[in-house]
């Protein structure tokens, strides 16, 4: 795992734009393909279910972790009003990156670049944005069309490229009762003839 700036990821993003089509505005993502969509999911309400939706956060779009490219995880927002309990969360992340030589605070270089044989440290990664509610994306590296959105007001969101992807991952998703969110197109499909 590499750890980066939010500065390096936006330029990571634009860099990439050619393979991914996910645009930047700050730290805001978004498809401004015609196509796009998105949809909502409700966060974990267990413990045990947090593992679970943090696996299927990480393999989301690929049937087997042989398929898995890696993946970028951004953390945009680790501070949403409680310093005494988000602090423990942090220890536990910067104590997570020590373990690959990173030694910057977590508010001072918040993405993570995940190689294609760590699907597990991702979905590790990925516990503490649901724990704590922090708002973070996931990018996957291979073009999967779709990137994910945490939030820290408790649903996480499957933004999709195209309509196809769009019905696949809804499908695949049934089990966790994802809803159409109208209100979230206008946040991450912002179509260019608009």
């Amino acid at each position: 795992m590499q750890v980066a700036t939010d500065a390096e990821v936006v330029k990571w993003l634009a860099e990439n734009e050619w393979n991914h089509g996910i645009r930047a505005d700050g730290t805001a993502l978004y498809y401004a393909d015609s196509g796009a969509d998105c949809f909502e999911l409700k966060f974990p309400e267990t413990p045990l279910r947090i593992t679970h939706f943090a696996r299927v956060a990480s393999m989301l779009g690929i049937s087997e972790e042989s398929l898995f490219y890696g993946a970028l995880l951004w953390i945009t927002l680790s501070t949403i009003g409680s310093p005494q309990l988000e602090k423990s969360g942090w220890k536990l992340v910067e104590k997570m990156r020590q373990g690959y030589g990173e030694n910057r605070p977590l508010q001072t270089a918040s993405g993570h670049f995940f190689r294609d044989d760590e699907l597990v440290d991702l979905t590790a990664f990925l516990v503490p944005c649901f724990v704590y509610g922090w708002d973070a994306y996931v990018v996957p590296n291979a073009r999967n069309d779709f990137f994910l959105r945490i939030s820290h007001d408790e649903y996480w969101v499957v933004v999709a490229r195209t309509k196809e992807t769009y019905d696949k991952l809804f499908s695949k998703l049934k089990g966790l009762n994802p809803k159409e969110s109208p209100g979230m197109r206008g946040r991450f499909c912002r179509p260019a003839n608009t």
